[in-house]
């Protein structure tokens, strides 16, 4: 069977999509679990991380 490619687009897109939730999700955790465990400096490195990914998935849409 082939996959036509416009069907290929629409899984690499949603397999995209898939990976951003995921790194953000990953990237909102670390923030939490530096955060409570007192580290200030890690929370805040990793929020900057998050926010520079976050500014850079907006630029490429």
């Amino acid at each position: 069977m082939d996959i036509s490619n416009e069907e290929k687009d629409r899984i690499a897109r949603a397999d995209l999509e898939k990976l951003e939730y995921d790194i953000r999700a990953e990237a909102e955790t670390a923030v939490e679990d530096f955060d409570a465990m007192g580290d200030e400096g890690a929370a805040a490195a990793a929020a900057e991380t998050a926010g520079e990914f976050d500014e850079a998935m907006r630029e490429a849409k």
